[in-house]
């Protein structure tokens, strides 16, 4: 996800660059080499990210199935969904638009903590929607041939980059909220004992403890020991 969006925000600053040099091409002409490299540098730039986005969806794909397998076997059971449903609804596009997010939720509520990843699933959600239709009007509109055109379809894609990487974040966001805590370890809550409570307790429990070692001591004053402080049943250090 890192390299992915390294890659993002280097396409972004590409096609700035190339937006750039569009407003000065209005007025003067570009050196050949410069817009070459420009050209390219946008095509480049365009075919990194295209690869790393897959490569992204792939990892995180396969990191989704194998922690559905660890949290549905805490429970003593299967995932109720077999492998091959789960790697299409997360691969084929536009449909893991839909199946995607249901998948997430269903993982937050086998682990206990849809209450607390509610949110950021649904942000995560509506990021990844807004990106998507951001890329297809950006897509749609880039077979233009006018200067004009060419220069709002550069403006679209900055855009979708932008939103792409937005999305990106908040898909980081969410998977640190699931590897906040590991799968195998359950949620515990821990209830505070007061001191007093403790000590109480403690008190109660002394002079019964003493009463029998008195009674099994011997009455002679002179084989008489030094009286214990701790009890039998405790460590020394309690």
């Amino acid at each position: 996800m890192l390299l992915t969006m390294i890659a993002l925000a280097f396409a972004v600053v590409v096609h700035i660059a190339n937006y750039a040099l569009l407003l000065y091409n209005r007025s003067t002409l570009l050196n050949p080499i410069v817009a070459g490299l420009a050209t390219w540098a946008g095509v480049a730039a365009s075919v990194l990210v295209f690869f790393a986005l897959i490569a992204t969806t792939v990892v995180l794909a396969n990191w989704l199935i194998a922690r559905r397998a660890v949290a549905y076997a805490r429970h003593e059971m299967l995932d109720p969904r077999p492998a091959w449903q789960l790697w299409l609804g997360c691969l084929l596009p536009l449909v893991n638009l839909f199946w995607a997010p249901v998948f997430v939720i269903e993982l937050a509520r086998a682990e206990a903590r849809l209450t607390w990843l509610r949110t950021p699933i649904v942000v995560w959600w509506c990021a990844w929607c807004a990106s998507f239709l951001v890329s297809t009007f950006a897509f749609a509109t880039s077979f233009t041939r006018d200067a004009q055109g060419i220069a709002n379809n550069t403006v679209a894609i900055s855009i979708a980059y932008l939103t792409a990487l937005a999305a990106l974040l908040l898909t980081m966001k969410m998977y640190r909220g699931f590897e906040h805590q590991a799968v195998d370890r359950p949620v515990k809550r821990w209830v505070m004992v007061g001191a007093e409570v403790a000590e109480g307790t403690g008190r109660d429990e002394m002079p019964q403890s003493n009463a029998e070692e008195q009674d099994s001591e011997p009455k002679d004053a002179e084989t008489e020991s030094a009286p214990r402080v701790e009890s039998d049943r405790e460590e020394p250090a309690a």
